[in-house]
């Protein structure tokens, strides 16, 4: 049997007892290797955070967006510490603050909208409620979640979650349940696993290394240490499961000139220079404006409501450089734990840009990198010298993150799994790990027509559509029209997957075709729309050889065909 076939199942009670005295580790149910956000490990105290405005940070919902293999009959989908505020068997409190309870609720999304429509629920759950153990597609392991512990839902795979391609693509939304009320503080923690081979991203999150229940997880945060006595006398040399460290990986596709991430509320400064109880000296740091994210900034792909402008905002409460000892987190290997919370993004090819100044309290900031040849080159963070950025892997480390810090990102992040099965008793997360990126391959073909007035073949900012134009789908082995469509038309089936994933400036010259059956095809605008009164009249291209090399698998949404003037009548 070898490594992806190898399965670990547990029984949840068994496995609690064992755990609490001092045993085996909490375990994932399903087929190993486990693809994992934000880790795997439940000893190192890194979580997606949830919480409300009161304890002076953002409020953020997340979709995870789930992919299953075509192959795939059923699936494992592990939560851990799924409840807000509960009680382990030994009656202790585990990483969160407040007792709001999350709810989750998983949606066929067979196109890759995350629209979350009514009509393609799976199931819904609730953190602190006790829940139905069985649904038309599914089981779950408990009616409750556990504290510091794993729950799973076993998930059958169904047509209505089948896309074009054949894979089954779901969603995941995870939320507070109900609005949070003025000044109420919560910060909810969990971790999300699936069994191979399925894989997942994370669009836009929060992240935490958890220390709100101090007599309870600092032992595990701090083997060895209790609250009044660190293993070696200071926290600043007592051994740690957490060194301020994350790590998130994004791929990014061919083509692109500009990568635009964007942080939120890290907290970045420092409110006192002496750490405590220690008295160590720490370095002075702020935030600053950030130039190419003013306060009238429109261009988040997320609503920033509730969030401060970006200017000037200070280090927040608790800052990041945190004073306390026993929080702060700072450069790897410093023996004080020194150093403000900052990234590093590194490219495919190994180059690294470096952010040294993230967001203030309650703020976004853009991080924008491009290539020499964008058209917003002069409003950069970091440039890469080529034409277009890196195609493939890109990682981000935050560095510095101090414990109990809830930050928030807006970066289409992927799970990740061991390169190999665990030893019996071996952390997974030190397994060197690869990336789970999920395939999301719709099998979509498209994107835009365009008026071209300024760069011949680039869709610049403010270049119109051209709404009515008759596109062909025409298979390559006969020359034969198998599919077509109209710019704009938005009664088209792949409509709102095809709206989702746009490059254009505007819907009016979109288009897209789902390639239903495998194979070479060729995309063109059909020869009537040159006739008089057609959209193209009098027009010439500017992209000429457009839509005929089109890969044989997969999304390929740039094939964008941009004309000259306005059409003649």
């Amino acid at each position: 049997m070898n490594a992806y076939q190898k399965t670990f199942r547990n029984l949840l009670i068994p496995m609690l007892a064992a755990w609490f005295a001092g045993g085996v580790l909490p375990a994932q149910t399903g087929t190993a290797p486990f693809a994992a956000f934000p880790t795997q490990s439940v000893k190192d105290g890194r979580f997606l955070g949830f919480a409300c405005a009161g304890l002076a940070t953002l409020e953020q919902n997340v979709q995870v967006m789930l992919a299953a293999p075509a192959s795939v009959t059923a699936f494992d989908l592990n939560l851990f510490d799924g409840e807000t505020g509960g009680l382990d068997p030994s009656g202790k409190k585990h990483w969160d603050l407040g007792t709001r309870q999350l709810k989750f609720s998983l949606y066929a999304d067979p196109l890759r909208t995350g629209a979350a429509e009514p009509a393609d629920l799976i199931g819904e759950w609730y953190g602190n409620s006790a829940n139905a153990t069985a649904g038309t597609d599914w089981t779950s392991s408990a009616a409750s979640m556990p504290d510091n512990d794993w729950w799973t839902l076993h998930v059958t795979t169904t047509e209505v979650a089948r896309a074009i391609s054949g894979n089954y693509l779901y969603v995941l939304v995870i939320d507070t349940d109900g609005a949070c009320t003025t000044g109420e503080q919560l910060e909810s923690s969990l971790k999300i696993a699936t069994s191979y081979p399925v894989t997942f991203s994370v669009p836009h999150f929060g992240l935490v290394a958890g220390l709100r229940q101090t007599a309870n997880d600092l032992p595990i945060i701090y083997p060895g240490s209790t609250p009044t006595a660190p293993a070696t006398g200071s926290f600043l040399t007592a051994p740690t499961t957490y060194d301020g460290t994350f790590d998130i990986f994004f791929a990014l596709p061919g083509g692109e000139t500009e990568l635009r991430l964007f942080d939120g509320d890290f907290d970045f400064g420092a409110s006192t220079l002496i750490g405590n109880p220690s008295g160590v000296a720490l370095d002075p740091c702020g935030d600053t404006d950030d130039p190419d994210t003013p306060a009238g900034y429109a261009g988040f792909p997320f609503s920033p409501t509730g969030a401060a402008p970006e200017g000037v905002q200070g280090p927040g409460v608790p800052p990041d450089d945190n004073y306390r000892d026993v929080f702060r987190r700072g450069e790897p290997g410093d023996p004080n734990h020194v150093g403000c919370v900052r990234y590093e993004v590194t490219d495919p090819e190994g180059h690294v840009y470096a952010n040294d100044n993230p967001s203030g309290s309650f703020e976004w900031e853009q991080f924008l990198i491009a290539s020499s040849e964008s058209p917003v080159l002069g409003e950069a963070d970091a440039v890469y010298v080529g034409s277009t950025l890196p195609v493939g892997m890109w990682r981000v480390r935050i560095i510095g993150l101090d414990l109990a810090n809830l930050n928030f990102w807006y970066a289409n992040s992927c799970a990740t799994r061991p390169s190999r099965d665990p030893e019996p008793g071996e952390d997974p997360d030190d397994v060197p790990r690869v990336v789970a990126c999920p395939d999301e391959s719709v099998e979509l073909l498209g994107e835009f027509v365009w008026t071209d007035t300024k760069n011949p073949g680039v869709p610049d900012r403010g270049e119109p559509g051209i709404p009515g134009v008759l596109m062909e789908l025409v298979r390559s082995s006969d020359g034969r029209v198998v599919a077509t469509t109209r710019t704009g038309d938005a009664t088209s089936p792949n409509w709102a997957a095809c709206r989702k994933s746009r490059v254009g400036t505007d819907d009016s010259g979109l288009y897209c075709f789902g390639r239903t059956v495998p194979g070479d095809y060729q995309i063109r605008a059909a020869a009537s729309n040159f006739n008089p009164g057609q959209p193209l009249a009098g027009r010439s291209s500017t992209t000429v050889g457009q839509g005929l090399n089109i890969p044989p698998s997969g999304n390929v949404l740039n094939l964008n065909f941009g004309y000259t003037g306005a059409r003649s009548h």
